[in-house]
């Protein structure tokens, strides 16, 4: 089996049609898997205000964005992707991208 390069974008335009289609929430999810096993271990939202954490708190977004982004863990490790423990998604005015970084550049925007 090959590497599908679109494997992430589609499931996260999927979930962001699926969640996010009347709303306008941005700001970012960083994320980081578990060294040993490289499946998900923490995540940390950061929306732009308190009124897109209210927009997303009664649906199943967070649960399902959980979901997504193990699997996408878990398929870039399977097929030697560089950086597939870590990364961060940006979420801009409901639109969903995500970008694959050094580990250390994700704890930098942790920080922040």
């Amino acid at each position: 089996m090959t590497y599908d390069n679109t494997f992430d974008q589609t499931r996260l335009d999927q979930l962001a049609q699926q969640h996010l289609g009347r709303t306008k929430i941005s700001g970012r999810i960083l994320f980081f898997g578990n060294l040993e096993e490289n499946r998900l271990d923490l995540a940390t939202w950061q929306l732009n205000n308190d009124e897109d954490y209210e927009a997303i708190k009664g649906s199943d977004f967070k649960l399902h964005m959980m979901e997504l982004l193990d699997t996408s863990l878990i398929y870039r490790t399977r097929h030697g992707q560089p950086n597939a423990s870590q990364g961060v998604v940006h979420v801009e005015d409901g639109d969903l991208s995500i970008e694959w970084l050094p580990r250390v550049d994700v704890e930098a925007m942790r920080n922040s």
